[in-house]
């Protein structure tokens, strides 16, 4: 059999891409504090439902990403040390120009050149969801 050349095993551009995109959500996971299951929420809510979370999910005030065989999971940056989520989530993931949760926690909790070097949801945990606010409606936007 002939020999086949090691540069044949090397990732194209678009594999690059994949495993660059699954590294960058990595590192948002874990600037996010991780993640918790739906048990762990509920239990952190204090035995709110899971059809209750789902709503949340969906109207936008609860933010979870695909796990572990594409289960849920909610980052817990998004939490606060009482059970209670952070304020004005819903209203910055309307300001921001997509859908995806990775882009949406990439937002969240890297630091914003924007809003001083901060982290978005420093600031939201703060109360200043204003300003949060504005910088997601900037995202995309040459030089801004």
């Amino acid at each position: 059999m002939p020999q086949i050349a090691a540069e044949a095993f090397e990732p194209d551009a678009r594999a690059r891409v994949m495993l660059n995109g699954i590294r960058i959500a990595e590192e948002d996971l874990r600037a996010a504090g991780g993640a918790y299951t739906l048990e762990e929420v509920q239990g952190l809510m204090r035995g709110v439902t899971r059809q209750a979370i789902e709503k949340r999910v969906s109207e936008g005030s609860l933010l979870a990403v695909p796990g572990p065989s594409n289960r849920r999971r909610y980052p817990v940056a998004q939490f606060k040390a009482d059970g209670s989520i952070v304020g004005g989530m819903r209203t910055v993931r309307e300001a921001l120009p997509t859908k995806n949760p990775w882009t949406i926690l990439n937002f969240l909790v890297q630091p914003d050149p924007k809003l001083g070097g901060k982290k978005p949801i420093e600031l939201m945990r703060k109360g200043d969801v204003d300003r949060v606010v504005e910088a997601a409606r900037r995202v995309g936007e040459q030089g801004a």
